[in-house]
């Protein structure tokens, strides 16, 4: 979040010289998609698949896939973790037997439970079956296990569902978050570093809702009220104004296209007089029930780009997905 004197203290967290979140009232994340993606590959590569008795020797050669988020949060104090995952894994044993092991979907919800894992093997002869037959009974059960015990210490170490006590911020970030940190800033189209040598930005997501919900959710005053956790103004037309966040965010709609197009002039309270940055937001029905947002801002000031990326995450678009329940995917 929001180092100590970067950014209005309304944007994202209103920090104290002493670095306390009062009462821990405000909104405060961490991004933990890179370090847990490395973590996980760490534990399943190598992963006996088989068991004791196991004539192929199965095991995980390789984490072939692992995609989603994974971000830890707190509002008014209380502890949250939010995450999607998908996995695929490759295996192989003896006699040549190979296939992939996937796991289209596991989350904050489910991953205590028995999730859908797919078992596929290479080749379709009598090793294979069987090998694939062994994977399928006792290979996904392990692999399971592993998900969910990395998961319950995740929720350990940061106190997932307890409340911090007044003034307290999230635990300290795992040891590999430099590392983390800096394939974020790769990945994401930008430095992260706030020198202000970059002054755009852009993000292109999935989001499993159609165009219509989305457009809405960006655009209703009562939507974004709830999801900002603050009154929203919003005029939804071209030329209409909009503040957020007590007005910590201001500016006008330059062009409005219901449920396609949502540009605008777009400026923070704290930066001087006259300055805006231009925002667009391009929706794209996918398939059904799917739209693909692409997000654009240019001409952001300088020393303001990680202040203004994680203001959008913390306040908008990760706030949408905890506060609605939808899924979304940065692509």
């Amino acid at each position: 979040m929001a180092r100590i004197g970067e950014g209005d203290p309304r944007w994202i967290v209103n920090d104290r010289k002493d670095g306390q979140n009062v009462n821990a009232w405000h909104w405060e994340e961490r991004d933990l998609s890179n370090d847990c993606h490395e973590e996980l590959k760490r534990r399943l590569n190598e992963l006996k698949l088989g068991g004791t008795d196991d004539e192929f020797n199965l095991r995980v050669t390789e984490v072939s896939e692992i995609g989603g988020d994974v971000t830890v949060a707190q509002r008014k104090g209380r502890m949250m973790c939010y995450f999607e995952l998908k996995l695929t894994l490759k295996w192989s044993g003896k006699m040549d037997v190979s296939g992939k092991l996937t796991v289209p979907e596991v989350d904050h919800d489910n991953f205590r439970d028995e999730y859908d894992v797919v078992i596929a093997s290479t080749e379709n002869n009598e090793a294979s079956q069987k090998a694939e037959a062994i994977v399928r009974s006792k290979g996904r059960v392990v692999v399971r296990e592993v998900i969910t015990k990395y998961f319950e210490e995740l929720f350990e170490a940061y106190q997932i569902g307890k409340n911090l006590k007044n003034g307290s911020s999230l635990p300290p970030p795992p040891p590999k978050t430099t590392q983390t940190e800096k394939g974020a800033a790769k990945s994401s189209g930008g430095s992260l570093s706030g020198s202000g040598a970059a002054t755009n930005f852009s993000w292109k997501m999935r989001w499993r809702i159609p165009c219509e919900e989305l457009f809405t959710v960006l655009m209703n005053e009562q939507r974004a009220s709830a999801y900002t956790r603050s009154p929203a103004k919003i005029d939804p037309r071209s030329g209409g104004l909009f503040e957020f966040l007590g007005g910590a965010i201001t500016g006008y709609f330059v062009e409005v296209v219901p449920n396609k197009t949502i540009k605008m002039q777009w400026r923070l309270s704290s930066w001087p007089s006259g300055i805006h940055s231009s925002v667009v937001m391009t929706l794209e029905k996918e398939e059904q029930g799917v739209t693909i947002l692409d997000f654009a801002q240019v001409g952001i000031p300088e020393g303001e780009l990680q202040n203004v990326k994680e203001g959008w995450r913390a306040n908008f678009f990760d706030a949408i997905k905890v506060v609605f329940g939808y899924t979304v995917e940065y692509l």
